[in-house]
């Protein structure tokens, strides 16, 4: 089965190119080109490297140029070359065509321009990689992630909910009273003191029809850690046929700054890391990236 890599800092083209690609391998998700080195390293150093990369130009700190560049860097230092090369698509809304030729020298083997086209994207993927294999499940029975018109679109989609719902995971009291202090102004929020408590409480929240709109989850845990929880939601939504877009948003808040701890929940399906403490803003910036922050001038008039 292929391994991707889906390396952009937007989340809905992340969620867009996952539900193209989800189908036929696994997916792994980078926001920018730190996390997607560091996932890449560990995967060489596994003897497990991606098949394909899809990468985003146009990224804070490092740009999809740079990205490519280190990558094959690092395959050279390991002795790949030619044909054993992991296959790049370099995916932008740059039209450019200095860009796409910097790109192609870099040694990137295709570039799309976005918004993607599933057929167009995947006719590149299959040049690439071959047949893919059978579909995991029929894309006529996966809930529909429409390609946008425009590439503004790209931005998250609005949220048309009366009131956010936040889950909490976190064994001790004073994290979870801080994180409660910084949401409790957007929406409602819920905690769970273990592992086993949350996926208990996200189970009920999908059985009443009402699930979470965000997961805060804590790593280092009694009975069941972050990691074994986050792998536990994932089945869950996968259960239910939830995919893609659809899967709650999930917030790793850990005082583990690890890149393999990291690289680990970002592979198990987490949507950000932040690393304890927790400064306030940065984490209401992230969750504005994910689009499950409401204003609390919102809030109060709902109220």
């Amino acid at each position: 089965m292929p391994k991707f890599l889906i390396v952009d800092d937007d989340l809905a083209c992340r969620r867009l190119a996952q539900h193209f690609l989800s189908p036929y391998g696994r997916c792994d998700l980078a926001y920018d080109g730190k996390e997607a080195l560091c996932a890449i390293r560990m995967h060489l150093e596994a003897g497990e490297p991606y098949d394909l990369i899809c990468l985003d130009i146009m990224m804070p700190d490092m740009d999809g140029h740079e990205v490519l560049d280190a990558i094959r860097r690092l395959e050279s230092e390991r002795g790949i070359c030619g044909s054993d090369r992991v296959k790049v698509v370099m995916a932008s809304a740059l039209t450019d065509s200095k860009h796409c030729i910097r790109a192609f020298r870099e040694g990137c083997e295709s570039y799309v321009t976005k918004p993607l086209s599933e057929e167009r994207f995947l006719a590149q993927v299959r040049e690439l990689l071959g047949e893919l294999p059978c579909a995991k499940h029929p894309s006529a029975t996966a809930d529909p992630v429409s390609t946008p018109a425009e590439p503004a679109a790209c931005e998250p989609p609005p949220t048309p909910r009366s009131r956010l719902r936040y889950l909490i995971v976190d064994d001790d009291r004073v994290c979870r009273e801080l994180l409660k202090d910084m949401l409790s102004r957007y929406g409602e929020c819920d905690f769970a003191y273990d592992g086993f408590e949350a996926v208990d409480a996200v189970r009920l929240a999908l059985d009443d029809g009402d699930g979470y709109h965000l997961v805060c989850l804590d790593i280092m845990m009694p009975g069941s850690s972050g990691h074994a929880a986050l792998e536990a939601i994932r089945q869950l939504e996968t259960e239910r046929g939830i995919h893609g877009g659809d899967v709650v948003p999930v917030i790793m808040t850990t005082a583990l700054s690890d890149s393999k701890h990291c690289i680990r929940a970002f592979r198990e399906g987490c949507e950000c890391y932040v690393t304890k403490p927790i400064h306030e803003q940065d984490l209401l910036d992230k969750m504005r990236q994910l689009g499950v922050l409401e204003s609390k001038r919102a809030v109060e008039v709902s109220a």
